[in-house]
């Protein structure tokens, strides 16, 4: 077999979905800034998205998965906010977790391939 120089490094993007690819590294991403900031509108300024494209990849996601991922106060004296629904945190959490095994997982089968 011919020497060729290896690649030293790949990216594993994964999305989980029923019909649509919504559910993913973007999604997750929002979800978690969400959880931290309160605030879809500073978890979308922090990752420079505008607020009407967050708000509209939240929605393809809610759509495809059939539950709603965030659920929102209006403003007054004490302002508004966003958190995660329930069910938020759960897809969270398992995708967060289903991620970290595969990374290993694809990880090793890098350094079986190409180390």
């Amino acid at each position: 077999m011919a020497s060729i120089p290896y690649p030293r490094k790949y990216k594993l993007k994964i999305q989980v979905f029923n019909e649509q690819p919504d559910f993913g590294p973007g999604v997750a991403t929002i979800l978690s800034l969400v959880k931290e900031t309160h605030s879809l509108r500073q978890a979308c300024a922090s990752i420079n998205m505008s607020y009407s494209k967050g708000w509209k990849i939240i929605g393809r996601a809610e759509q495809d998965l059939g539950f709603s991922l965030l659920e929102g106060t209006i403003g007054g004296s004490q302002g508004g906010g966003s958190h995660l629904t329930p069910e938020a945190e759960e897809m969270l959490e398992r995708y967060n977790a289903f991620m970290a095994e595969a990374q290993s997982s694809v990880d090793a089968l890098f350094h079986k391939y190409f180390s």
